[in-house]
């Protein structure tokens, strides 16, 4: 599990740099508020896939105890049966708001968006862990060519779009090609390994779903109530950009990896090891707030360095967020075990609070009259409280 972890930062610091360095090279080549309602559509395309998100863990946890066949097939129909009645929904969204593109492009970026991640969910389910270690690199390398290549016929903002579709695409056929076994999905009658695997999969999602709606929704939050395009392009550009990097490349592998180890420890009764695990991570946690607390020092004059002089100020909102990145780290730690208890409610109640309490708090700081800036604010507070509920039920659980 060790060289899985260690594998996986290595190819996220890496994919996450080239994601950074582009995002950069957009700020510089398209305007502040076209970039950032670019990415403030492409959040509203995020939260429709979010919905998917708890057939992942379900999946995994299916393929270890149940007739794995029989679950692919009830996955497949229940899967694109919900993206059909997502996509209504977010068509109906993108109606009701002003966005400088199509209805296609909507189409078009949800709908393979959507197999990607049916396709890499499965994939994860036979736990091909070395098509997963290098699906995002595909992925992002996928982005970056068909961009530079796109932006020599097309504006760049519609490159943009081109070369995200283009993104998914590379990822597909590169997970497709790569499947350990050949898929088929064969009906097969309903059965209580199905009635289990949909159960965990609407838990799983919802918890996902509310993981996630307030990360995604806040780009929305502050061009919906506040108006303010420069701070959103500065949320979306800078401070999206370098937080949720470090996110993905310290939190988003505890999560691939560490769960299916942490579900097998738990089904052995292995506590002992767990909490062996724990303790190890805990010092590596101390030691990255530490560095964290010096890095709020120095934010200011690498952002003024490194993006046009337009985006200078954002290293406040930068700052604010910066010290909770391990309280993030913990907490998806600590619900990777509550869900191997089979506590997919406890995990939902967890992320639920969370993004309740970022929608009370950013509508308080909006009617006493703060500014956009107070999106990090709430955002601090979700984390607060979502770290201190999972320590909780970790301790309840584990005894």
């Amino acid at each position: 599990m060790k060289k899985l972890l260690l594998s996986s930062s290595f190819i996220t610091i890496v994919v996450m740099t080239l994601n950074f360095i582009f995002k950069i090279f957009l700020a510089y080549k398209i305007s502040k508020v076209e970039i950032g309602l670019f990415y403030t559509f492409m959040d509203m395309v995020a939260i429709g896939i979010m919905v998917f998100s708890g057939f992942k863990d379900s999946l995994i946890r299916a393929f270890d105890r149940a007739n794995f066949e029989v679950v692919v097939s009830w996955y497949f129909l229940s899967f694109w049966s919900l993206f059909l009645i997502v996509l209504i929904g977010e068509i109906l969204y993108f109606t009701h708001n002003d966005f400088p593109y199509s209805v296609m492009i909507l189409l078009l970026l949800f709908f393979f968006n959507a197999l990607m991640i049916f396709l890499s969910y499965l994939n994860a389910a036979y736990k091909n862990y070395k098509i997963m270690l290098f699906e995002n690199l595909v992925a992002t390398i996928g982005l970056l060519c068909i961009f530079f290549l796109s932006s020599l016929f097309i504006s760049n903002i519609y490159a943009l779009v081109v070369a995200f579709i283009g993104s998914f695409l590379s990822k597909i056929l590169f997970i497709y090609f790569n499947l350990p076994q050949k898929i088929t999905f064969r009906w097969h009658r309903f059965n209580e390994d199905v009635k289990k695997f949909l159960r965990d999969t609407a838990l799983s999602s919802s918890m996902y779903f509310f993981s996630g709606i307030f990360i995604s929704a806040s780009g929305l939050m502050i061009l919906k109530l506040f108006g303010d395009k420069i701070i959103l392009a500065e949320y979306q550009v800078v401070v999206r950009s370098i937080f949720f990097s470090l996110v993905a490349i310290f939190v988003f592998p505890l999560n691939t990896f560490t769960f299916p180890q942490i579900s097998k420890l738990v089904s052995s009764g292995m506590f002992e090891e767990i909490t062996r695990i724990e303790k190890i991570l805990q010092k590596y946690l101390l030691l990255f707030f530490i560095v964290l607390l010096i890095g709020t020092f120095f934010t200011k004059y690498a952002i003024t360095l490194v993006f046009p002089a337009e985006y200078s100020q954002s290293y406040v909102m930068l700052n604010t967020l910066l010290p909770l990145l391990p309280l993030l780290a913990y907490t998806t730690f600590a619900i990777n075990i509550v869900k191997s208890f089979d506590r997919f409610d406890l995990a939902l109640v967890i992320r639920f609070t969370g993004a309740l309490l970022f929608f009370i708090s950013i509508y308080i700081f909006y009617f006493l009259g703060y500014s956009a800036k107070s999106i990090v604010w709430s955002l601090d507070i979700s984390f607060i409280a979502m770290f201190l509920l999972s320590v909780f039920y970790k301790k309840k659980l584990l005894g």
